[in-house]
């Protein structure tokens, strides 16, 4: 369903998805759009809106809020321009953000609402699209946060997704519970990102959230033929890694045990003490569900591919 959008304000309101002008131009303000997508995200906004006062065109997607998301990211930033959509998947979302909006510059940005964007982020982000080259995408690795800290071995940091486009140039596919982008441009790694604050919501929200996604990944796995091994990958870009390493665990008997092992062990996790032992097992429980779940549905459905 793409909603057609509607503006507020000196406009009438023509339809489900809206957007509020009350931009006035500020000097020396960052020539980007950032698209932040929102769902009951009273907590995380105001600090998320906050970091990106630098950028010049502000734009929030919200999937059917039903707290004071909106109202506080008008508060922080008068002139956001504010649209609905129900949401689907988010590489749908995305594609309709960057069709639908407008954006007011040829870059865009993505940004979640729990993730707190670095001003040295920012500036690289300035520095690049002033001469991107042949790139038409970046990029971007968040630091995880849990239990009041740094996250930075058990979360397999870095841990790349492509936010930083070149309108018309990059669109995205839902895969599994995320999205995959889609281009046939070249994509650069940007060294600095944001802070994410995935617990800000509480660790029960995190598990309600993850079991969503395991029974979106295990539909996927069950559907889907085994996505091929690029064992090339395993010593490319952390990137690259990680999809090899999906691809291959995905193959792997008794995986939740050797996901601990891996995040646990090879990745050092445990020097990020008792946050990520937490974390580690929390990963391997994920792990744990979406086998459950795969079997299931295979025990239900014979004649589903099987992948593992």
């Amino acid at each position: 369903m793409n909603a057609k959008p509607s503006a507020l304000g000196s406009q009438a309101n023509l339809g489900t998805t809206d957007s509020r002008d009350l931009r006035s131009p500020t000097l020396n303000r960052l020539p980007l759009t950032a698209v932040i997508l929102t769902h009951n995200e009273s907590r995380n906004i105001a600090p998320c809106v906050r970091a990106l006062q630098r950028v010049d065109d502000l734009v929030i997607v919200d999937s059917g809020s039903t707290d004071d998301t909106v109202e506080r990211a008008c508060i922080e930033r008068p002139d956001v321009r504010i649209f609905h959509r129900p949401f689907t998947d988010f590489g749908d979302q995305r594609n309709w953000a960057i069709e639908q909006t407008s954006p007011r510059y040829p870059w865009l940005l993505f940004v979640d609402a729990d993730e707190y964007c670095d001003p040295e982020l920012l500036d690289e982000i300035e520095c690049f699209i002033g001469a991107p080259g042949e790139y038409v995408g970046g990029y971007v690795a968040g630091r995880n946060f849990f239990l009041g800290q740094w996250l930075k071995h058990s979360t397999m940091f870095p841990s790349y997704q492509l936010r930083l486009l070149k309108v018309g140039a990059v669109t995205y596919i839902k895969d599994g519970h995320g999205q995959r982008e889609v281009t046939e441009g070249a994509l650069r790694y940007l060294k600095n990102g944001w802070r994410h604050e995935g617990f800000s919501k509480g660790v029960q929200q995190w598990i309600d959230r993850h079991n969503k996604y395991s029974t979106e990944e295990a539909n996927a796995r069950a559907t889907r033929p085994p996505q091929p091994i690029k064992w090339g990958g395993l010593i490319g870009h952390p990137r690259e890694r990680r999809r090899a390493l999906k691809a291959i665990g995905a193959r792997l008997p008794g995986l939740p045990l050797w996901r601990f092992l891996y995040s646990y062990i090879a990745k050092r996790g445990f020097l990020d003490g008792r946050a990520g032992l937490m974390f580690c097992m929390l990963l391997a429980a994920h792990s744990i569900h979406i086998q459950a779940k795969v079997a299931e549905l295979h025990a239900t459905n014979p004649g589903r591919q099987d992948d593992h």
